[in-house]
């Protein structure tokens, strides 16, 4: 009778332990960020404390009459979220993947600029610098700054502010075969100087930026900065730099679609598969987890079975030496690169300072403020968080202008913006953890200094860098139109200052091209390049007219109900019921933050 009721009250004890581990379970998962986003379902094995193997199967796409209502715009993991240890790697090796092909593709237009010939280990050790920075920012950024699980990257900003100076009379290079006829030491002296022209621009930028940032004028400044400024120069972004990547794309047109095919199918088709996957665990044994791997590596996927198919055909020989899907046509970067390498400060020599080239990167300035404080918020969105506050968005700001500075003492030839390709691959996956932030960061830092590894980088097929970097650059476009959700398109005033920003930003820098920059006469020289550099960037035209003629022409009455001014109060964007926890996100300790402001002030 006792050994019948001692099994009764076990029975009991495990159906109720199993009962409410899943109830638990399941709470959890729906109280996560407030919702439940499916990304992996997990069968766990385990054995209990009487050696009886329990089976807890959590799959509620099976029961559907469980299920509750999902929303897709939310975030898989949340900002503090911690996905498995066998997950997060793969997820911060995907935003790697991400950050080192925008840096590619800037690389590859600067290069030629910088008189750099296509072989030359210069191109690897410029990468490679890059992407060091690229990982010390992030984590100044994440930790420091606005504290959003934001990629900081040598971005397209400044790009366009520096080749108007490098195609000045007295930077413009020589033909390849004269640089080549010049022998490495001139050749090397050629772009040295032309990095050190820009590093000492970017020190100054640097430098503004920081107190801009952490003298608290950005955050003042934020009610004047409406997604009528932002949705302009993000879309400029984008559409100045297509132009290079259809051409990347033309070299074969084949390998191209193929590459855009799979990454459509794998990130739109079949974003809701999931994959069973077993995992062992020292601590939870044995684990099967159901994973939507398409949806979370589907750029990965994507580059790394194109390239894989181009390097097996190249070893076939079936492509041509003159195909750029040949694989062995940028091995001359890889034989001459070093094996290792760590980037140092002043490695190309002292900065110099020039007047015409500091006030030819101002524009580049004002964009990327524009295009960061658009990224905090989109970011703060897909993250299911309130907007950041006003400290925290000049902390951010700060941390940017000191990454600047350090990147250019370090030699990258370009500043430190935050990465909108980045935030757009968040909006792909839902992955929002600061965590997988950290260690992409992390993993950049260590990868830098393997300087072979970044050349075999540089070997990838010309049409999978297009077509890759194509829809990257589709990610800042979809990014900025995001942004219009806070503002009445039925106003015609609305719409006038967005196509007006726009066709502006378009048409300008065409009309100063075809006239070849005699578009004024003066007799000072800085003067006249100055204007001409800043009329060629259709980014900084687009944001600056945006920006006036917002902030001059009257609002409608009929558009009182749906200001645009519920962009910076944040109407929509605190969406969060628990607005206090929020705060803790941005938050950084007293103790750092009364650091920081006292460093602040010994050098401001």
């Amino acid at each position: 009778m006792a050994d019948h009721r001692r099994r009764n009250c076990e029975h009991k004890t495990r159906t109720e332990y199993r009962h409410s581990w899943c109830m638990q379970s399941k709470t959890k998962r729906l109280k996560y960020n407030n919702y439940y986003s499916p990304v992996m379902d997990v069968i766990k094995v385990a054995p209990d404390h009487n050696n009886i193997a329990l089976e807890i199967r959590l799959d509620l796409e099976d029961e559907t009459e469980n299920q509750e209502p999902v929303d897709d715009n939310l975030a898989a993991y949340g900002i503090n979220g911690n996905p498995p240890s066998y997950l997060t790697p793969l997820l911060a090796i995907q935003n790697v993947v991400t950050t080192l092909s925008c840096l590619i593709f800037l690389y590859n237009i600067l290069a030629p600029k910088l008189c750099i010939l296509p072989e030359d280990p210069a191109r690897a050790n410029l990468l490679a610098t890059a992407v060091m920075m690229a990982g010390i920012s992030t984590l100044m950024q994440t930790f420091l700054g606005v504290r959003l699980p934001i990629v900081q990257s040598s971005g397209f900003v400044y790009l366009f502010c520096t080749l108007p100076i490098l195609e000045l009379p007295e930077w413009k290079c020589s033909s390849n075969i004269d640089l080549f006829s010049m022998g490495p030491e001139a050749r090397t002296l050629e772009w040295n100087l032309r990095v050190q022209n820009i590093q000492g621009a970017m020190i100054i930028i640097g430098v503004i930026q920081m107190f801009l940032g952490y003298s608290g004028f950005i955050g003042k400044s934020l009610k004047y900065i409406t997604p009528l400024t932002v949705v302009p120069t993000m879309c400029l972004i984008g559409l100045s730099v297509i132009e290079k990547g259809v051409f990347l794309m033309s070299g074969n047109w084949t390998t191209a679609i193929i590459t855009l095919c799979l990454l459509t199918l794998f990130s739109q088709y079949l974003r809701k598969v999931a994959i069973s996957l077993p995992v062992y665990s020292s601590r939870g044994g044995l684990f099967r987890v159901r994973l939507k791997i398409f949806a979370l590596f589907s750029i990965l996927f994507s580059v790394s079975i194109v390239w894989i198919v181009c390097a097996y055909l190249t070893s076939r020989n079936s492509l041509l030496p003159t195909d750029p899907t040949n694989t062995e046509s940028k091995t001359g970067v890889l034989r001459n690169a070093p094996v290792f390498r760590i980037p140092y400060p002043f490695q190309w020599g002292r900065p110099t300072f020039s007047l015409t080239s500091v006030l030819t990167m101002l524009p580049a300035l004002f964009v990327n403020v524009v295009e960061s404080v658009a990224n905090y918020y989109t970011c703060a969105r897909y993250s299911n968080l309130t907007k950041p506050p006003k400290n925290a968005v000049n902390r951010g700001i700060g941390v940017q202008g000191i990454s600047t500075i350090f990147a250019s003492l370090l030699g990258t030839g370009s500043g430190i913006s935050s990465s909108s390709e980045n935030v757009g691959n968040i909006g792909i996956t839902r992955v929002c953890s600061r965590n997988v932030i950290a260690l992409a960061a992390c993993i950049m830092i260590f990868v830098s200094t393997f300087t072979k590894l970044i050349a075999l980088l540089i070997t990838m097929p010309d049409p999978v860098l297009g077509a890759m970097t194509s829809v990257l650059l589709v990610l800042i476009g979809t990014v900025a139109l995001s942004n219009l959700q806070f503002i009445n398109l039925n106003s015609l005033r609305n719409m006038y200052i967005l196509g007006l920003s726009i066709f502006f930003g378009l048409a300008i820098p065409k009309y100063v091209s075809t006239v070849h920059g005699n578009i004024i006469n003066t007799k000072y020289e800085t003067a006249h390049d100055v204007v001409v550099s800043c009329l060629s960037s259709g980014i900084f035209i687009a944001g600056f007219i945006g920006f006036i003629l917002d902030n001059t022409i009257p609002v409608d009455d009929d558009d009182a109900v749906n200001s645009n001014t519920d962009y910076n109060n944040g109407k929509e964007l605190n969406k969060s019921p628990n607005n206090t926890v929020d705060e803790q996100v941005y938050k950084i300790s007293d103790y750092l933050f009364d650091k920081i402001n006292y460093c602040m002030t010994f050098f401001i």
